[in-house]
């Protein structure tokens, strides 16, 4: 063999080394295929529309990496491809966000049409609610108005009852017009309480007559002034005024209170605000000061203050006591209160009960209703 033989033998190893090499640097790796498979991935799809920003820079950084593998930079191409699947990583989070924001933003929609319904149905049952309680007091009007049968002539128990009845309703009569009076309702009731005069005069008398049917008359003319006003002030508005007294009612309630609704309004009965010496007590003087601040935040509501006395000995203080009341409610920021003594016309129990001085002696606050 040559010399020039042997020496190409001696570089063969070498060249092979070098071939193999070459190979294995030329070699595809294996995360470019990984890239591939992430990229056609469903998450990937549906990236390109919610976050399509974010898929065109993990695409464009795939698309690097195998320009450096074609320029055999296989760690380069590596660097990329690992950085191409994080930037997929991104966009299916972005893909993620983007969807929620936009249940969100649905759910809110949904939310706020809701409540637009919700406003609207509360609306409707305020109008149908005031159109029910006008109807109401209406029926309550006509049916008062209807003349009583006339009665003839009755044991005196019976005679007695009558003349009490009558009482009663003169005082209910009287309490609603000054009601209607504190609302702004000047034209007729002076007359219908000058009729009630009239009535009282003739029971203290001792000369009934028919004063059951004028008394009941009486009541429903005060009936019909007092919706009359309330009328008004709705129409005024041009829409069905909402239920102010039910949320007063409610809230007076949420207060600690045990207040009462009727024709008048939303009333709380209140005892012991005076020491024996006819002074208010701390606790009086307190009670009377909260009611103040909520008259004060509900200033549509002119104050009633109502005095009720448990004996006839007590109604030589009453006025004393309703002057107090009404100056203290005054002096608190209550912005219009007025008063009326009703005496015993008013008992919540029968004189012969054991407790009926205690439980008929008390003052009501009467927050009246500007609207039905």
């Amino acid at each position: 063999m040559g010399r020039s033989a042997r020496a190409g033998l001696r570089w063969l190893p070498l060249a092979a080394s070098l071939w193999l090499t070459a190979c294995s640097s030329s070699q595809r790796p294996a995360i470019m295929a990984q890239v591939a498979q992430v990229r056609t991935s469903p998450a990937a799809v549906e990236a390109e529309t919610w976050a399509p920003q974010a898929h065109a820079h993990a695409v464009q950084l795939e698309e690097r990496a195998e320009q450096a593998l074609r320029a055999g930079d296989p760690e380069a191409a590596q660097l990329l491809a690992e950085h191409a699947i994080a930037a997929h990583e991104h966009s299916r989070v972005l893909t993620r966000l983007a969807r929620a924001e936009r249940r969100r933003l649905s759910a809110e929609a949904e939310l706020t049409e809701q409540r637009r319904i919700s406003g609207e149905l509360h609306a409707q049952h305020q109008r149908l609610g005031a159109e029910a309680a006008g109807l109401e007091l209406r029926a309550q009007v006509a049916k008062g108005a209807l003349p009583l049968p006339p009665h003839e002539a009755a044991p005196p128990e019976r005679e007695r009852a009558r003349r009490q009845a009558a009482g009663a309703l003169a005082t209910q009569g009287r309490l609603l017009c000054v009601a209607a009076r504190l609302l702004g309702e000047a034209e007729g009731v002076s007359a219908a309480l000058a009729r009630l005069d009239e009535v009282e005069r003739r029971l203290a008398e001792g000369k009934p007559g028919n004063v059951l049917e004028t008394a009941t008359e009486i009541r429903s003319e005060c009936l019909r002034l007092i919706s009359q006003v309330r009328s008004r002030a709705t129409q005024s508005e041009g829409k069905a005024a909402p239920p102010a007294a039910d949320m007063l009612l409610a809230e007076l309630s949420a207060a600690g209170a045990v207040p009462a609704r009727d024709d008048r309004g939303v009333s709380v009965v209140l005892r012991g605000l005076f020491t024996s010496e006819g002074s208010l007590t701390e606790a009086g003087r307190g009670e009377l000061r909260r009611l103040a601040q909520v008259a004060r935040e509900h200033p549509e509501f002119p104050v009633l203050v109502v005095g009720h006395t448990g004996s006839p000995a007590a109604e030589a203080d009453l006025k004393q006591q309703l002057g107090t009341v009404t100056a203290e409610l005054s002096a608190a920021g209550a912005a219009r209160v007025g008063a009326q003594g009703v005496g015993q016309h008013q008992p919540l129990l029968p004189s012969g009960s054991p407790t009926a001085r205690e439980r008929n002696q008390r003052i009501e606050l009467v927050f009246v209703a500007p609207g039905l």
